[in-house]
């Protein structure tokens, strides 16, 4: 049995137009239409508020951020920002590795459930829950410190809380899935034969991974680590209930400019200068990866 060549679509003979299976760059972008401007009401339109109130507000120039520069409080509050950001971006990023692999080539049906609910329960959860129950394990009688003197390893509890460590933890543990889920959607589509294929020719286990694996899945390590760091940065509660109030996080610092001076632009200047970061590493990811490659990463 023989198949006949689907023909071109002609237009009829009346002068029709026929049916075409990718829509027009007018109907595109009407489809887009909704999108873009939920985009920019909720997105555009506020950025630019904010950068235009810290340089035109009271008079135009660049003296507020000028001023927050100059400011030992500010540049400490942005140094330790950008400091506990990276750390967390950075443990994230190798625990997400190892999670997800695992999540990938274990052949336990029952361990990867175990790590689907343990990876996706900080998502289930509201951000005011995570951290008082780090709060209670953290605290000086807490689970830790209790466990820690049980077992004879420290004299007295220790001050865990209220401290840079307790912060990381608490962002660290709301940060793991944002780090796991894109590194395994890449890892799906990697062939783990290919491993074996390595193994079979001398090569160690972590040799082969490393040789094969991690080059085939490089550009959404990139992606999570860039989502973990954008979304680290403007972490608020976090660092309130964990570190305490004087927590010298760029949040706060902003929280205080608004609600304790009622520096409007003093506030949106700090405001942009955190923008600004987390548009820098974006724009390093996108350097570095690529778009194309950086846009298959986050699906």
């Amino acid at each position: 049995m023989t198949t006949a060549p689907i023909a071109a679509t002609q237009p009829a003979a009346g002068g029709s137009r026929a049916w075409r299976a990718e829509p027009s760059a007018a109907v595109g972008l009407l489809l887009l239409a909704p999108a873009l401007l939920l985009l920019g009401l909720f997105f555009v339109v506020p950025i630019v508020r904010i950068v235009w109130v810290a340089v035109a507000e009271p008079s135009f120039g660049f003296d507020r951020f000028a001023d927050f520069f100059a400011s030992p409080a500010a540049r400490r509050s942005l140094l330790t920002t950008l400091r506990i950001s990276a750390i967390v971006t950075l443990v994230a990023t190798l625990l997400g590795l190892l999670i997800a692999w695992e999540l990938r080539s274990s052949p336990s049906k029952w361990r990867r459930a175990a790590l689907w609910s343990a990876t996706l329960f900080p998502l289930w959860t509201s951000v005011v829950v995570r951290n008082y129950a780090f709060t209670i394990l953290l605290q000086r009688r807490g689970v830790v410190n209790t466990a820690l003197v049980n077992a004879g390893i420290v004299d007295e509890p220790l001050g865990i809380l209220y401290t840079d460590t307790a912060v990381v933890l608490g962002m660290l543990y709301t940060m793991l899935p944002y780090a796991i889920l894109p590194i395994y959607a890449s890892l799906v589509n990697v062939d783990l034969a290919l491993v074996g294929a390595a193994e079979s020719l001398g090569a160690s286990r972590p040799r082969a991974v490393a040789g094969i694996v991690l080059p085939l899945i490089a550009p959404s390590v990139f992606a999570a680590a860039a989502i973990t760091f954008v979304v680290s940065v403007g972490f608020y509660i976090t660092p309130i209930l964990l570190g305490g109030p004087e927590a010298p996080f760029l949040a706060t610092f902003i929280d205080q400019q608004l609600f304790s001076l009622y520096d409007f632009p003093a506030a949106a200047a700090t405001a942009s200068v955190l923008f600004l970061a987390a548009v820098v590493v974006v724009g390093l990811a996108w350097r570095v990866v690529g778009f194309e490659q950086l846009r298959r990463a986050l699906g």
